[in-house]
Protein backbone atom coordinates (compact mmCIF):
# COMPACT_ATOMS: atom_id res chain seq x y z
CA UNK A 1 0.00 0.00 0.00
CA UNK A 2 1.49 3.31 -1.03
CA UNK A 3 1.76 6.29 1.27
CA UNK A 4 3.51 9.37 -0.04
CA UNK A 5 3.46 12.67 1.82
CA UNK A 6 4.24 15.98 0.16
CA UNK A 7 4.03 19.54 1.45
CA UNK A 8 2.69 22.35 -0.69
CA UNK A 9 2.03 26.01 -0.09
CA UNK A 10 -1.57 27.09 -0.61
CA UNK A 11 -3.00 30.59 -0.41
CA UNK A 12 -5.23 30.92 2.65
CA UNK A 13 -7.68 33.13 0.83
CA UNK A 14 -7.71 31.34 -2.52
CA UNK A 15 -10.56 32.96 -4.43
CA UNK A 16 -13.19 30.53 -5.65
CA UNK A 17 -14.09 30.43 -9.34
CA UNK A 18 -17.10 32.37 -10.58
CA UNK A 19 -20.10 31.05 -8.72
CA UNK A 20 -22.13 30.39 -11.85
CA UNK A 21 -19.46 28.19 -13.40
CA UNK A 22 -20.09 24.54 -12.41
CA UNK A 23 -16.93 22.92 -11.12
CA UNK A 24 -16.65 19.42 -9.77
CA UNK A 25 -16.83 19.33 -6.00
CA UNK A 26 -17.28 23.11 -5.86
CA UNK A 27 -20.13 22.56 -3.45
CA UNK A 28 -17.93 20.42 -1.23
CA UNK A 29 -15.64 23.02 0.29
CA UNK A 30 -12.38 21.50 1.55
CA UNK A 31 -11.29 22.02 5.11
CA UNK A 32 -9.08 25.06 5.58
CA UNK A 33 -6.11 24.76 7.89
CA UNK A 34 -5.21 27.98 9.66
CA UNK A 35 -2.34 28.84 11.95
CA UNK A 36 -2.73 29.95 15.55
CA UNK A 37 -2.58 33.61 14.68
CA UNK A 38 -5.38 33.31 12.15
CA UNK A 39 -7.46 31.42 14.70
CA UNK A 40 -7.03 34.25 17.16
CA UNK A 41 -7.96 36.82 14.54
CA UNK A 42 -11.03 34.82 13.56
CA UNK A 43 -12.25 34.46 17.18
CA UNK A 44 -14.86 37.11 18.08
CA UNK A 45 -13.94 39.35 20.98
CA UNK A 46 -15.88 38.46 24.13
CA UNK A 47 -17.97 41.07 25.89
CA UNK A 48 -16.85 42.19 29.33
CA UNK A 49 -19.23 41.45 32.14
CA UNK A 50 -19.67 43.15 35.50
CA UNK A 51 -18.70 46.56 36.69
CA UNK A 52 -15.21 47.75 35.91
CA UNK A 53 -13.12 48.96 38.83
CA UNK A 54 -12.82 52.71 39.24
CA UNK A 55 -9.86 54.24 37.50
CA UNK A 56 -7.92 57.33 38.41
CA UNK A 57 -8.66 60.30 36.24
CA UNK A 58 -6.03 60.86 33.62
CA UNK A 59 -5.18 64.04 31.77
CA UNK A 60 -7.54 64.67 28.89
CA UNK A 61 -4.75 64.56 26.32
CA UNK A 62 -3.60 61.12 27.45
CA UNK A 63 -7.21 59.90 27.34
CA UNK A 64 -7.52 61.09 23.77
CA UNK A 65 -4.33 59.28 22.85
CA UNK A 66 -5.61 56.13 24.50
CA UNK A 67 -8.86 56.37 22.56
CA UNK A 68 -6.95 56.85 19.33
CA UNK A 69 -4.78 53.81 20.07
CA UNK A 70 -7.88 51.77 20.88
CA UNK A 71 -9.52 52.89 17.65
CA UNK A 72 -6.39 52.01 15.70
CA UNK A 73 -6.25 48.55 17.33
CA UNK A 74 -9.90 47.92 16.50
CA UNK A 75 -9.34 49.07 12.94
CA UNK A 76 -6.33 46.75 12.56
CA UNK A 77 -8.33 43.87 14.03
CA UNK A 78 -11.16 44.50 11.56
CA UNK A 79 -8.67 44.54 8.72
CA UNK A 80 -7.24 41.24 9.93
CA UNK A 81 -10.71 39.72 10.04
CA UNK A 82 -11.52 40.60 6.46
CA UNK A 83 -8.08 39.61 5.24
CA UNK A 84 -7.22 43.04 3.89
CA UNK A 85 -4.07 43.39 5.94
CA UNK A 86 -1.83 41.51 8.32
CA UNK A 87 1.46 39.71 8.23
CA UNK A 88 2.49 38.13 4.98
CA UNK A 89 2.73 34.83 6.84
CA UNK A 90 -1.09 34.81 7.01
CA UNK A 91 -1.38 34.84 3.24
CA UNK A 92 -0.04 31.32 2.67
CA UNK A 93 -0.48 28.05 4.50
CA UNK A 94 1.75 25.00 4.40
CA UNK A 95 -0.34 21.85 4.02
CA UNK A 96 0.89 18.25 3.93
CA UNK A 97 -0.89 16.08 1.36
CA UNK A 98 -0.86 12.31 1.48
CA UNK A 99 -1.06 10.27 -1.72
CA UNK A 100 -2.86 7.03 -0.91
CA UNK A 101 -4.50 4.02 -2.50
CA UNK A 102 -8.29 4.39 -2.64
CA UNK A 103 -10.05 2.38 0.09
CA UNK A 104 -13.63 1.61 1.07
CA UNK A 105 -13.65 4.53 3.48
CA UNK A 106 -13.21 6.91 0.52
CA UNK A 107 -16.54 6.00 -1.09
CA UNK A 108 -18.43 9.11 0.06
CA UNK A 109 -15.44 11.33 -0.67
CA UNK A 110 -15.34 10.01 -4.23
CA UNK A 111 -19.06 10.68 -4.45
CA UNK A 112 -18.42 14.33 -3.57
CA UNK A 113 -15.62 14.58 -6.14
CA UNK A 114 -17.33 12.75 -9.00
CA UNK A 115 -21.00 13.38 -8.30
CA UNK A 116 -21.07 16.07 -10.99
CA UNK A 117 -18.83 14.12 -13.37
CA UNK A 118 -21.38 14.37 -16.20
CA UNK A 119 -22.40 17.95 -15.41
CA UNK A 120 -25.46 17.08 -13.38
CA UNK A 121 -26.67 14.21 -15.57
CA UNK A 122 -27.58 11.17 -13.51
CA UNK A 123 -25.51 8.05 -14.09
CA UNK A 124 -24.61 4.83 -12.32
CA UNK A 125 -21.97 6.52 -10.21
CA UNK A 126 -21.78 4.11 -7.26
CA UNK A 127 -20.40 1.22 -9.37
CA UNK A 128 -17.78 3.65 -10.70
CA UNK A 129 -16.65 4.53 -7.18
CA UNK A 130 -16.55 0.82 -6.33
CA UNK A 131 -14.44 0.11 -9.42
CA UNK A 132 -11.93 2.84 -8.48
CA UNK A 133 -11.65 1.44 -4.96
CA UNK A 134 -11.41 -2.18 -6.12
CA UNK A 135 -8.51 -1.40 -8.48
CA UNK A 136 -5.87 -1.49 -5.75
CA UNK A 137 -2.72 -1.39 -7.87
CA UNK A 138 -3.54 1.57 -10.12
CA UNK A 139 -5.13 4.79 -8.88
CA UNK A 140 -4.48 7.45 -6.25
CA UNK A 141 -6.42 9.71 -3.92
CA UNK A 142 -5.00 12.76 -2.14
CA UNK A 143 -5.88 13.64 1.43
CA UNK A 144 -4.79 16.59 3.54
CA UNK A 145 -2.52 15.20 6.25
CA UNK A 146 -3.40 15.54 9.92
CA UNK A 147 -7.10 14.67 9.96
CA UNK A 148 -6.72 10.90 10.01
CA UNK A 149 -7.75 8.25 7.52
CA UNK A 150 -11.39 9.25 7.74
CA UNK A 151 -10.84 12.55 5.96
CA UNK A 152 -12.41 12.71 2.52
CA UNK A 153 -10.05 12.78 -0.49
CA UNK A 154 -9.52 16.12 -2.21
CA UNK A 155 -8.35 14.55 -5.48
CA UNK A 156 -8.53 11.29 -7.39
CA UNK A 157 -6.75 10.02 -10.49
CA UNK A 158 -7.32 6.58 -11.98
CA UNK A 159 -7.84 4.78 -15.28
CA UNK A 160 -10.30 2.14 -16.46
CA UNK A 161 -9.87 -0.26 -19.37
CA UNK A 162 -12.82 0.63 -21.60
CA UNK A 163 -13.18 -2.82 -23.12
CA UNK A 164 -13.01 -4.54 -19.74
CA UNK A 165 -15.73 -2.23 -18.42
CA UNK A 166 -17.80 -1.97 -21.61
CA UNK A 167 -20.76 -3.79 -20.05
CA UNK A 168 -20.75 -1.63 -16.92
CA UNK A 169 -23.68 0.77 -16.79
CA UNK A 170 -21.48 3.77 -15.96
CA UNK A 171 -19.23 3.18 -18.99
CA UNK A 172 -22.25 2.94 -21.31
CA UNK A 173 -23.65 6.16 -19.86
CA UNK A 174 -20.34 7.99 -20.20
CA UNK A 175 -20.11 6.85 -23.83
CA UNK A 176 -23.65 8.06 -24.54
CA UNK A 177 -22.94 11.39 -22.83
CA UNK A 178 -19.88 12.02 -25.00
CA UNK A 179 -21.47 10.79 -28.24
CA UNK A 180 -24.39 13.20 -27.76
CA UNK A 181 -21.93 16.10 -27.66
CA UNK A 182 -19.49 14.93 -30.30
CA UNK A 183 -19.52 16.69 -33.70
CA UNK A 184 -20.47 14.54 -36.68
CA UNK A 185 -16.99 14.56 -38.21
CA UNK A 186 -15.54 12.92 -35.08
CA UNK A 187 -18.32 10.43 -34.32
CA UNK A 188 -16.49 7.54 -35.99
CA UNK A 189 -13.25 8.27 -34.12
CA UNK A 190 -15.03 8.50 -30.78
CA UNK A 191 -16.87 5.25 -31.46
CA UNK A 192 -13.54 3.62 -32.36
CA UNK A 193 -12.09 4.72 -29.02
CA UNK A 194 -14.94 2.97 -27.19
CA UNK A 195 -14.68 -0.23 -29.22
CA UNK A 196 -10.93 -0.72 -29.66
CA UNK A 197 -8.67 -2.69 -27.36
CA UNK A 198 -5.96 -1.00 -25.37
CA UNK A 199 -7.82 2.27 -24.68
CA UNK A 200 -7.91 3.54 -21.12
CA UNK A 201 -10.50 5.98 -19.81
CA UNK A 202 -8.72 8.50 -17.58
CA UNK A 203 -10.54 9.72 -14.47
CA UNK A 204 -9.07 12.89 -13.00
CA UNK A 205 -10.85 15.19 -10.56
CA UNK A 206 -9.79 17.59 -7.79
CA UNK A 207 -11.37 20.17 -5.53
CA UNK A 208 -11.13 23.70 -6.82
CA UNK A 209 -8.38 25.12 -4.59
CA UNK A 210 -5.90 22.27 -4.36
CA UNK A 211 -2.39 23.48 -5.26
CA UNK A 212 -1.46 22.94 -8.93
CA UNK A 213 1.87 21.49 -7.76
CA UNK A 214 0.01 18.26 -6.97
CA UNK A 215 -0.40 17.65 -10.72
CA UNK A 216 3.10 16.32 -11.33
CA UNK A 217 3.20 13.68 -8.54
CA UNK A 218 -0.35 12.60 -9.41
CA UNK A 219 0.47 12.07 -13.08
CA UNK A 220 3.83 10.51 -12.26
CA UNK A 221 2.24 8.11 -9.81
CA UNK A 222 -0.56 6.99 -12.12
CA UNK A 223 1.60 6.19 -15.13
CA UNK A 224 4.29 4.57 -12.97
CA UNK A 225 1.61 2.30 -11.52
CA UNK A 226 0.29 1.47 -14.98
CA UNK A 227 3.79 0.41 -16.02
CA UNK A 228 4.28 -1.68 -12.89
CA UNK A 229 0.87 -3.33 -13.31
CA UNK A 230 1.84 -4.63 -16.76
CA UNK A 231 4.64 -6.56 -15.06
CA UNK A 232 3.50 -7.28 -11.51
CA UNK A 233 -0.18 -8.22 -11.75
CA UNK A 234 -0.69 -11.89 -10.77
CA UNK A 235 -2.40 -13.02 -14.00
CA UNK A 236 -1.67 -12.53 -17.68
CA UNK A 237 -5.17 -11.19 -18.21
CA UNK A 238 -4.67 -8.46 -15.62
CA UNK A 239 -1.24 -7.57 -16.95
CA UNK A 240 -2.64 -7.23 -20.47
CA UNK A 241 -5.53 -5.06 -19.25
CA UNK A 242 -3.11 -2.29 -18.30
CA UNK A 243 -1.22 -2.25 -21.59
CA UNK A 244 -2.78 0.91 -22.95
CA UNK A 245 -1.94 2.34 -26.35
CA UNK A 246 -4.29 5.34 -26.04
CA UNK A 247 -6.14 7.30 -23.36
CA UNK A 248 -9.55 8.89 -23.64
CA UNK A 249 -10.27 11.73 -21.22
CA UNK A 250 -12.41 14.77 -20.76
CA UNK A 251 -11.86 17.76 -18.53
CA UNK A 252 -13.12 21.20 -17.58
CA UNK A 253 -11.81 24.50 -18.85
CA UNK A 254 -12.98 28.06 -19.48
CA UNK A 255 -13.13 30.10 -22.65
CA UNK A 256 -12.63 33.85 -22.46
CA UNK A 257 -14.28 35.31 -25.54
CA UNK A 258 -13.12 38.84 -24.77
CA UNK A 259 -9.86 38.79 -22.76
CA UNK A 260 -8.46 42.10 -21.56
CA UNK A 261 -5.22 43.50 -22.85
CA UNK A 262 -2.16 42.68 -20.81
CA UNK A 263 0.95 44.85 -20.94
CA UNK A 264 -0.36 46.44 -24.12
CA UNK A 265 -0.74 43.13 -25.91
CA UNK A 266 -3.77 41.01 -26.57
CA UNK A 267 -3.78 37.67 -24.77
CA UNK A 268 -5.25 35.94 -27.79
CA UNK A 269 -4.78 35.85 -31.50
CA UNK A 270 -7.18 37.82 -33.63
CA UNK A 271 -10.52 36.10 -33.62
CA UNK A 272 -9.44 33.34 -31.24
CA UNK A 273 -10.71 33.11 -27.65
CA UNK A 274 -8.32 32.41 -24.82
CA UNK A 275 -8.61 29.00 -23.16
CA UNK A 276 -8.03 28.68 -19.42
CA UNK A 277 -7.29 25.18 -18.16
CA UNK A 278 -8.30 24.13 -14.66
CA UNK A 279 -5.44 21.61 -14.37
CA UNK A 280 -1.97 22.11 -15.88
CA UNK A 281 -1.70 18.58 -17.30
CA UNK A 282 -4.89 19.08 -19.33
CA UNK A 283 -3.24 21.79 -21.39
CA UNK A 284 -0.22 19.58 -22.13
CA UNK A 285 -2.41 16.62 -23.07
CA UNK A 286 -4.50 18.88 -25.31
CA UNK A 287 -1.42 20.14 -27.12
CA UNK A 288 -0.35 16.56 -27.89
CA UNK A 289 -3.71 14.86 -28.50
CA UNK A 290 -4.74 13.10 -31.74
CA UNK A 291 -8.16 14.76 -31.83
CA UNK A 292 -10.45 16.69 -29.52
CA UNK A 293 -13.77 18.50 -29.36
CA UNK A 294 -15.32 20.98 -26.95
CA UNK A 295 -18.81 21.96 -25.90
CA UNK A 296 -20.28 24.63 -23.69
CA UNK A 297 -21.55 23.61 -20.27
CA UNK A 298 -25.02 24.78 -19.40
CA UNK A 299 -24.54 27.47 -16.78
CA UNK A 300 -26.81 29.54 -14.61
CA UNK A 301 -28.35 32.86 -15.51
CA UNK A 302 -25.88 34.78 -13.37
CA UNK A 303 -24.50 37.57 -15.53
CA UNK A 304 -21.89 39.99 -14.30
CA UNK A 305 -18.31 41.04 -14.84
CA UNK A 306 -17.44 37.51 -15.99
CA UNK A 307 -20.15 37.09 -18.57
CA UNK A 308 -17.53 36.67 -21.31
CA UNK A 309 -16.00 33.65 -19.54
CA UNK A 310 -17.74 30.45 -20.58
CA UNK A 311 -17.47 27.09 -18.78
CA UNK A 312 -16.48 24.44 -21.29
CA UNK A 313 -15.79 20.73 -21.51
CA UNK A 314 -13.00 19.18 -23.56
CA UNK A 315 -12.82 15.56 -24.73
CA UNK A 316 -9.61 14.26 -26.29
CA UNK A 317 -7.79 11.11 -27.31
CA UNK A 318 -4.12 10.91 -26.38
CA UNK A 319 -1.60 8.39 -27.69
CA UNK A 320 0.41 6.66 -24.98
CA UNK A 321 3.63 7.70 -26.71
CA UNK A 322 3.12 11.37 -25.75
CA UNK A 323 2.73 10.65 -22.01
CA UNK A 324 6.48 10.84 -21.23
CA UNK A 325 6.60 14.30 -22.81
CA UNK A 326 3.67 15.49 -20.70
CA UNK A 327 5.33 14.16 -17.57
CA UNK A 328 8.53 15.98 -18.44
CA UNK A 329 6.70 19.28 -18.99
CA UNK A 330 5.01 18.96 -15.61
CA UNK A 331 8.34 18.33 -13.93
CA UNK A 332 9.80 21.44 -15.52
CA UNK A 333 6.78 23.54 -14.55
CA UNK A 334 6.81 22.29 -10.96
CA UNK A 335 10.44 21.31 -10.28
CA UNK A 336 10.02 21.24 -6.51
CA UNK A 337 6.90 19.04 -6.58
Amino acid sequence: MKMCRRRFCRAADTPPPPQHLPLTAAAERPRVFVNDKQQRNMAPAGKKKGKEPAKEEEPEEESDESDEESTDDESEEEEDLDGSSGDESDEEIMVDFEFQDPTEIDFHGLKALLGNFLDGAEFSSSPLYDAIIAQKTVGTVIKAQGAGDEMDPVAVMSVMNIQDKKDAAYMKEIAAYLKNRCPKDLQDKLNEAFTSKGVGFLINERVINIPPETASPLVEGLFDEIGWATEDEPTEELRESFKFSKYLMFCRLYRDDDPEEEAGQKRKRDGEPMMMYVRPEDEFFHQACEWSFMWKVKDTEDKGDIQDIKPMRLCMLVDASVVPGVREKLKKQFPAA
